[in-house]
């Protein structure tokens, strides 16, 4: 059986697991059948192998009853049951969903990151009521055919200090302002900072706090209060809540991010891109895509123009340069300009380079 054959049995299998639990009576192979059909398992399935996944339940310790039932047109045909306690340990009936289960067996190397916070305590407990309803033997068959899902790169487990999760968290949900010493990649050492946290997110395998710098007094005296900023959480070495209440803005974080590409955001407004790109990384810039909002009209030469209503100079820049050539900025003028700037600093520096490596060959010579 290939690795896709497996999958495929494996999901069945704990869809059965749950329908026979819930099953107030016997099912008849028909009747497991077609609720397998209703939750979209299958489309079609012979007898035979409903029966086969019923063997594999009793080859991995579940009490299998065989039974006799009426069908619908009134003929006699066998039934199926779960029943806890008959010759195995007793099993007790799932709490939880297939779909939880399957998304946290195929995601956990995603959810690295989380190592270390309560989200990932909570992970655990999930894994924990997996254990309690399959057996050991079914659990030791899934992790043996894991096979088919690759994650690359893998996220790196980071470590984070209970201490400081917890405040973070218990800052997010009382809407209290935290103090943290922060290292932001411009500093030598931390440097204390007032914050309003909004969100913990998760971007790039890494754990940021979404939130505003707690507004300052400027120099007339008026409080100065600045755009949403992200601190990863890595640089931060220490976080302490402080009893002082915020309102929480009335756009959500993820409202934030719809016109970002990344995390990036910016005080200034963002603004219209118009964006040609070549036929050769056309779908490249569909699929992944550029930017999440993009509208994509098809070039008559196997190009594309991306029209993007809402964006940051700052963030699209260095997404363009690295196109190279396969992209150019239709608008703003003032963008090409830069992009042209940039370019010329490239190649004279290249050009640089080679000219001294040629010259040290001489020289050596």
């Amino acid at each position: 059986m290939d690795s896709l054959s497996r999958h495929e049995q494996l999901l069945r299998v704990f869809h059965l697991i749950d329908i026979l639990f819930g099953a107030r009576q016997p099912l008849t192979t028909a009747e497991l059948k077609e609720r397998l059909q209703s939750r979209g398992v299958i489309d079609e399935m012979s007898d035979k192998n409903i029966r086969r996944d019923i063997d594999f339940l009793e080859k991995f310790g579940y009490a299998v009853k065989q039974s006799r039932k009426r069908s619908a047109r009134g003929t006699a045909c066998h039934a199926w049951s779960i029943e806890p306690g008959r010759g195995v340990e007793e099993l007790a009936a799932p709490s939880v969903t297939l779909p939880e289960l399957l998304s946290l067996a195929a995601a956990r190397d995603l959810l690295a990151p989380l190592a270390g916070t309560v989200y990932w305590r909570g992970i655990g407990q999930l894994l924990d009521k997996l254990e309690r309803v399959a057996t050991p033997q079914l659990l030791e068959y899934a992790a043996a055919h894991k096979e088919g899902l690759v994650v690359h790169p893998k996220p790196a487990a980071a470590k984070y200090r209970s201490k400081t999760l917890n405040a973070v968290n218990r800052a997010i949900r009382r809407s209290l302002e935290l103090e943290i010493r922060y290292t932001s990649l411009a500093d030598a050492r931390p440097q204390r900072a007032t914050i309003r946290p909004e969100a913990l997110v998760i971007y790039d395998g890494a754990i940021y706090i979404a939130g505003y710098r707690a507004p300052q007094a400027g120099r007339r005296g008026r409080a100065v209060d600045g755009g949403i900023r992200f601190f990863k959480l890595d640089r931060v070495s220490d976080a302490k809540v402080t009893s002082r209440r915020f309102d929480r803005r009335d756009v959500p974080v993820e409202d934030l991010l719809d016109d970002s590409i990344t995390i990036y955001r910016s005080a200034a407004q963002p603004r219209r891109f118009r964006i040609r790109i070549d036929a050769e990384r056309a779908r490249w810039a569909c699929e992944k895509p550029f930017h999440p909002r993009q509208k994509v009209r098809k070039l008559a030469d196997g190009g594309v123009m991306l029209d993007i209503e809402r964006a940051w100079d700052e963030e699209l820049i260095p997404q363009l340069l690295a196109l190279g050539s396969f992209a150019e900025v239709v608008e703003p003028e003032d963008v090409r300009d830069r992009i042209a700037a940039e370019a010329r600093r490239i190649v004279e520096r290249y050009e640089g380079r080679r000219l001294v490596a040629f010259d040290g060959l001489h020289a050596g010579g």
